[in-house]
Parts: C-alpha cells; structure tokens; sequence
C-alpha cells in the first residue's frame, strides 16, 4: 500500500510528527473510549495500523498510547499490501505480527488475528496519511471491521483539499486543482477521504469526531523541505493536466526562490475518531 518513493516519506517524517501533536486530543479521546470499554486494563488490546509501511506510523502511535494505558497488554499488528514495507517495518517493530492485504479484503484477513466474540473496546484501528489513497470500497471494509469487532479507529494526517500559501499567486487554484484530480486516479478517495469516512461511519449509525493536523511549512527554516513538497505536487499536478505543465514549471521556480526567504506554506489534514463500541 506504500504510494510514495521511500526518500520522501523519509524526509515528510518530522513534518507528519510535529503535525501529529495537534492530533493528541482526539488520542486522548480514543484512550479514553478503550479504558471507559475495559476499567481494570485485564483485556489483551489489538492494535492494527493499516497502510503501516514501513511501521513510521506505527511506532508514532505505540509511543503515544502505551503511557495512555498503562499495565495494558497491547499486541500490534502492522497490514499493508506492499511486503517488501512490512519486512522493513518489523526491523523496527519486532514484537508485531504482519499481514499482506489489500485493505478491501480486511475483514477477511483479521478473522484469524481477533475472536470471534470480541469484547467492547477490545481492537483500535490506525493509520496515518492513508485515507486519501483508499476507494469507496475499502473505507467501507474498515467500517465493517469497526462495527463487527465494536472497535475503536483513529485516522490521521488525511490531505484535504485545501492548502494555503502566503505570498499568493495567480496559479495556486489550477494547481491545486491539478493535484486533487491526479489524488483521485484510479477510484481513490484524495481529499475527500476524510469526509468519506466521517460520512460512512455515520451512516453505519457509528459515533465519529475530526479534527486538524496541518503541516505549516515556513521559510528558510524549512526551504529544502518545501521545494521538495512543491516539486512533487506540481509533478503530480502535471502528469494529471499536461497542458499546465510551463505554467506550473514557471510557477514552481517562482516558488522554489521565495522559498529561501518569504513563502509559508500550510497544509491542511483532517483526522478521524470513529467509536463503533455502540450505536448512537
């Protein structure tokens, strides 16, 4: 399931962790759910990080939540469909267990990995910046795991469609448009993957919250980062609508300068909380 080239999700890791600390409150909620589901912390706790790659996400989220729910016996399991990721990923995560799958199969490949008659409370599901790369279909796959297992899920970091970059240009629009049509190739949700799984959840009657986690990206502290980030959306913008392809480069090279000195750049993520222990 791992979409990008590796050097990049590499150089984006201090950006999605220093986003990820506004994500903290909505963590603190899905602890809170899993403690109010078992008060005496004796029930053994399934987290499963999808779209977990090569287990950034993962180890993000352990070390964030094993101080939240202390003395609980948590076993992590990390799916992804990419196995070359996942071998990488227990190098750094040795006690999980891994599974290869498409996430539009997962409730079939949990079955193994879960009772049959799970309690309340009793799996979390998690990912980070994946939301955008899922169809329709899979969404609903992770909704069917939430309410069979009556799990909890907590999904952050997911791209809007919404960025914002200060001093403006004429082209901001178009391009952004570009990129948000290049996100959707394929019967991907792109931005609107958030809304799609807020919008799911609510119609499988399951409680949801959201919340925002942008990267803010400020010149010249963060100059190499923020070309890097703005020559792969302009590719991407390109490959999508090929007839922008001067404007965009014209416009990247406008950017690329004021990079080193006056462009600020934020952009937006929305995170999801889904509680399916009950219905509403």
């Amino acid at each position: 399931m791992i979409g990008a080239a590796q050097d990049w999700l590499e150089a984006r890791v201090p950006f999605d962790d220093a986003a990820r600390q506004q994500s903290l409150p909505l963590l603190d909620r899905a602890a809170q759910a899993l403690l109010d589901a078992d008060p005496t912390g004796r029930t053994p706790l399934t987290v499963v990080d999808l779209g977990a790659g090569t287990g950034k996400s993962a180890a993000w989220f352990r070390q964030h939540l094993t101080p939240r729910l202390p003395g609980r016996s948590i076993h992590w399991l990390l799916v992804d469909a990419h196995e070359p990721s996942l071998e990488i990923a227990t190098q750094h995560l040795a006690d999980a267990d891994t599974i290869v799958t498409r996430l539009s199969g997962l409730p079939t490949a949990l079955a193994n990995h879960l009772p049959e008659h799970p309690a309340p409370g009793t799996l979390l599901l998690t990912c980070s910046a994946v939301l955008d790369v899922l169809t329709q279909g899979d969404v609903e796959a992770i909704l069917t795991t939430l309410t069979t297992y009556q799990g909890v899920g907590l999904f952050l970091l997911s791209i809007t469609a919404d960025w914002h970059l200060e001093p403006a240009h004429p082209r901001d629009p178009e391009l952004a448009e570009a990129f948000a049509d290049h996100q959707r190739r394929d019967g991907k949700l792109g931005a609107e993957g958030g809304q799609a799984m807020l919008r799911t959840a609510r119609e499988h009657a399951v409680q949801t919250t959201h919340g925002n986690s942008a990267w803010h990206l400020s010149a010249p502290r963060d100059t190499e980062f923020t070309r890097r980030f703005l020559t792969e959306r302009v590719a991407a913008a390109v490959e999508a609508a090929p007839e922008l392809e001067d404007a965009a480069l014209e416009w990247l090279e406008t950017r690329n300068q004021q990079a080193t000195d006056q462009l600020n750049v934020t952009v937006d993520h929305c995170d999801v909380l889904v509680d399916a222990r009950r219905s509403r």
